[in-house]
C-alpha cells in the first residue's frame, strides 16, 4: 500500500497540463491489480476525463478526473476533483 499528500501534476489526452495544489491518494494491490484512489485540489478550473497523474517523487498513473467542482471565491476560484484508476504491473508508489 502507498498513500501520498502533496503537489501534482495533471496531463490531459489533448497534452493540455494543470497543477494540482494538494492530492491525497491511496494505493492499493489485489490479484496484482493496481487501484488508486484519491482526492485533489487546484487554483484553476480542471476538466473532467482521462489524465495521466504525475507526482514529484517520479511515479505516475493513468487516472480518471471526476466529479470537477469548481468554487469561486474572494481570492479567484479552486477546483476539487475525485481521481480513480487502476492498472497492472506497477502503481506509482514504486
Amino acid at each position: 500500500m502507498f498513500s501520498y499528500s502533496g503537489p501534482a501534476l495533471l496531463v490531459y489526452a489533448d497534452g493540455n497540463r494543470a497543477e494540482l495544489d494538494r492530492v491525497d491518494l491511496i494505493e492499493t494491490v489485489t490479484d496484482g491489480i493496481w487501484q488508486l484512489s484519491g482526492a485533489g485540489t487546484a487554483a484553476e478550473e480542471l476538466d473532467g476525463g482521462e489524465a495521466l497523474l504525475r507526482l514529484p517523487t517520479g511515479g505516475e498513473a493513468a487516472v480518471v478526473v471526476t466529479n470537477v467542482r469548481v468554487h469561486p471565491g474572494a481570492k479567484g476560484l479552486s477546483t476539487s476533483v475525485t481521481l480513480l484508476g487502476s492498472q497492472t504491473g506497477r502503481g506509482p508508489g514504486d
